[in-house]
């Protein structure tokens, strides 16, 4: 998606579950392997179906939010994924953990300004407390060589970051940073998108990334709201 204005992603978390921004076939996560196997027999069928019956987007969604993937380990995905049929990756960076850093995360919200060490530092904390990998995150120019090795794939990249549910990561850090409990109703992973403070950290955090990936070329952004608009 074109670059999001402030007020549209304020309108989109006001709205918290009203609607998807698109609507995304189901797609199937590709193993790493060299022979063709059942499953990867079963994506390739599928990524078929989505061009015989007229599906815009065929996409592989990777989880890599919850769980870190390395650069080759995506890039193995991405072989499979193309091998497939598919046209698009979606890469979940922020699901329930927060897996990509980029180099400038300082934010400013309600007019304090949160220096870039000390949003990395909450953001990896909240990793951390979700799950504690070797490696948590990846980094700018990781991601810059993943977008870069998509496209001579030939394949787009649609990155995903969770709001305002799924947000573990990213919410113990506003609540660190602000000192403000930005959680709704005690929740681990749930923005209170009645509380102002917490709308305006997450309208900061998820414009930095939607900067990023559009001056990359990507032609999509998914907020995903939640697993079942997804599936309508």
């Amino acid at each position: 998606m074109r670059k999001l204005t402030k007020s549209f992603l304020s309108l989109l978390l006001i709205a918290a579950m009203l609607a998807s921004f698109v609507v995304l076939p189901a797609a199937a996560e590709e193993p790493a392997a060299e022979q063709p196997t059942e499953t990867a027999q079963a994506a390739e069928t599928q990524a078929d179906d989505a061009v015989k019956t007229n599906y815009e987007l065929s996409i592989v969604m990777l989880d890599c939010g919850r769980k870190y993937f390395s650069v080759d380990s995506i890039k193995q995905i991405i072989d499979n994924a193309s091998a497939a049929g598919f046209g698009y990756i979606m890469l979940g960076v922020g699901n329930d953990g927060m897996r990509f850093l980029l180099d400038d995360m300082s934010l400013t919200v309600n007019g304090t300004t949160y220096e870039s060490d000390a949003v990395k530092t909450a953001i990896h904390a909240g990793n951390e407390a979700y799950y504690n990998f070797a490696v948590d995150e990846l980094t700018q120019s990781e991601m810059d060589a993943v977008l870069a090795y998509a496209k001579e794939k030939g394949m787009g990249v649609i990155p995903m970051l969770n709001t305002p549910g799924h947000m573990d990561a990213i919410l113990a850090a506003a609540t660190s940073l602000t000192g403000t409990n930005c959680a709704y109703s005690g929740s681990a992973r749930t923005i209170d998108v009645t509380n102002s403070t917490a709308v305006a950290f997450t309208q900061a955090f998820v414009q930095k990334y939607v900067d990023y990936f559009a001056s990359k070329g990507c032609k999509y952004f998914n907020m995903r709201f939640c697993r079942r608009i997804c599936r309508c």
